[in-house]
Parts: structure tokens; sequence; C-alpha cells
């Protein structure tokens, strides 16, 4: 009896080890299919996702084409939302999706490098046509203060830009603890290339080296739109109301605004341009009613009125022609999507030269 109950324990313990490797394989086998597939899976969208890069490469050299002829029909310099090139969303079919791509003329957006470039009609300019903090002034020796005093050649005069803004933000943002002209200040002194603050509202390295994570501004041209979110003031709220109406050019000089491009969504800026002398309402009239051939400046100063008074180097700051363009894709091949955004600058003949390039939805 007891030998009988040895073998039975025995027996046992035999089966539950038997059970015990079958689970452990059937575990193991689940894992390595699911790696497989993961793999698989991983594969297949990194295929997709270089046809995707092609295809956006060919939608690429296809825009520049497409952007030629359109303005090769063209007999005037005028650029406007009639024009061939101004279709929204073009659609392409491609092998196991689609791609979509529209091109938008930047020059209906606010070039924020052009913030440090000061005009020289500018009347808020000092005599010498200095900008806030250009290189004619005495630097700081802490390397800026939020407190510095008054510099001299009139460094702490408003640039044209850092004016329209001013006028942007304070049409745009609600009720905030940051002020418009302290948020314009703070993006100037980011660009401007000295490391003396532009006034009572600028901010230069020394507010940035004192902050739990320091770090030194940039003291050159922006290189993305988002690099706004790690200036001073620029939390997450006021990126996303003014988001729509900044742009990056690589010049600071390449300031001017297309009347006859910029869309209704971005009424403000116009009145922003008009140094907030024209009322919202007129402002959407003058673009709703917009000619479909566009406005001459002529004919849109008409419009705007004789006895409204806007200052010469705001009048200067808007114009007709564009020269910058900016082609918006997306390649899509089953679940996997590719965003591109390509900057193009029209050079002499109506060639079309490549001026950046950027992968991602944002």
């Amino acid at each position: 009896m007891r030998n009988s109950g040895l073998k039975n324990r025995q027996i046992g313990t035999v089966l539950v080890t038997v059970l015990l490797v079958v689970a452990f394989v059937a575990i193991l086998v689940v894992e390595v299919n699911k790696t497989v597939t993961r793999q698989a899976n991983l594969n297949r969208n990194l295929t997709h996702r270089d046809q995707a890069f092609s295809y956006l490469n060919g939608m690429e050299e296809l825009a520049k084409i497409y952007l030629k002829k359109a303005f090769d029909a063209e007999k005037e310099e005028s650029v406007h939302l009639g024009q061939e090139w101004a279709q929204q969303d073009i659609t392409f079919p491609i092998d196991g999706g689609v791609m979509t791509a529209k091109i938008v003329d930047m020059q209906s957006c606010f070039n924020l490098n052009s913030l440090s470039v000061i005009d020289q009609n500018n009347p808020a300019a000092g005599a010498n046509g200095n900008t806030a903090g250009g290189s004619n002034g005495n630097p700081s020796l802490g390397g800026g203060s939020l407190n510095s005093p008054p510099a001299p050649n009139g460094q702490n005069q408003v640039t044209t830009s850092e004016e329209i803004l001013t006028t942007l933000l304070e049409k745009i943002m609600d009720n905030s603890e940051a002020q418009p002209g302290a948020l314009a200040a703070a993006a100037r002194d980011w660009i401007d290339t000295d490391t003396t603050p532009s006034g009572p509202d600028g901010v230069e390295d020394l507010y940035y080296q004192g902050l739990e994570t320091p770090y030194l501004a940039a003291n050159g041209p922006i290189a993305h739109v988002s690099e706004l979110r790690t200036v001073k003031s620029f939390d997450k709220k006021t990126y996303d109301i003014l988001r729509q109406y900044v742009c990056v050019l690589p010049d600071g000089k390449d300031n001017k605004l297309n009347v006859n491009t910029i869309p209704m969504e971005k009424a403000e800026l116009l009145y922003a341009a008009l140094g907030g002398k024209v009322t919202e309402s007129e402002v959407r009239k003058l673009i709703s009613e917009r000619p479909e051939k566009g406005y001459e400046m002529q004919e849109f100063w008409g419009e705007v009125g004789a006895t409204t008074v806007v200052k010469k180097n705001l009048k200067q700051r808007l114009g007709i022609t564009s020269s910058h363009f900016l082609m918006d894709a997306k390649a899509e091949i089953e679940n996997t999507k590719v965003y591109m955004k390509t900057l193009f600058v029209k050079e002499e003949g109506n060639n079309f030269k490549v001026v950046s390039r950027y992968f991602g939805k944002e």
C-alpha cells in the first residue's frame, strides 16, 4: 500500500511537470508568433514608409513643374488665389493608397524672422536706423536684463514687424497675463544677434539662464515655428492661437504680405498690417470683395479709403507679389501616413528651387 501511494505521487508529479512544459511551450509559441507578426508589420510599415518618401519626392518635383507652368501662363507679376497653383487638396492615386497636396503662398503669413529687421522709413526707428538691441549698442555685462536702461542710437525702438505682431496679438488674444508687446519683444530678442534686451520688455540670456533647465537665446533666425515655445511667455495656449498666422522664411528681409493671398481665416493679419486703422469688418470686406485676379496696389489703397491714415512703414509691408511657396503633402499607403512640407523660392524664369524640407505633421 505504501509503495502504491508513492507511485501515485510520482505519477502526479510527472503529470504536473508535463502540463507545465506544455503550458510553457504554448506561451513560447504565442510569443514567437507575436514577435514574428510584429516584425512583419514593422517591415511592411518600413517598406510603405520608404515608398511614401519616394512618392513625396516625386510630388516635390511635380510641384516645381506645376508652379512653373502656372506662372509661365501669367502675363502679370501679381500673385493671387485665382491662379492655377492655388488649388486646394490636389489628389493622386498611388499603388495601395493615395497622395494629397496643396500649395500655399508663404507671404500670406507673418515671417517671424523679420522681427529684428528694421525699415529705414520706420518712424519708430532711431536716427541711425538701428534695430532694437542692434550691434551698435552696448551689450549689458550680465548678458541682458529685464530692467536694462535705455540703449543709445534708438536701440529700444520698435521694429515694423514687432509693431505688426503686437497689433495681431492684441487682436487675437483674450485677456492674458502675457502682454502682446512683451511677447513681441521677447520673440524679437530671441532672433536678433545681440545680447542686449530691446527695452523694458526685452528678454535675453540672463532670463533663460535663470530657468530650472537653463539655456541661451538663439540669437539667430528661427528654423521652425515651434521654436516659439522656447521663448518667454509663449505657452501652449498662446502658441496654438498664433500658430495659423505665422511662418518662418530663412531671410528676415522677406517680410512683405500679399494682400491678394491672405485668406479670410487670417483677416486679423491684414488688420494688423494696416495698423488697426481699418475695422475688422472692413478688412473682411476687402478680402471677400477681392477681384478674381486680385487687387492692384492703387486699387487696394483706394478700397481702404483716402481718409484712412496708414503709416508709410506699414504700407511698404504690403504688396501683390510673392516669391515663397510651401507644398504641404501627405502620402498614405494602407495604414502608413507620411507628411512632408517643402518650401520653394521662385527664381528668374519662373524656376523654383527647394529652400527647405520638413517631414512631420506639424
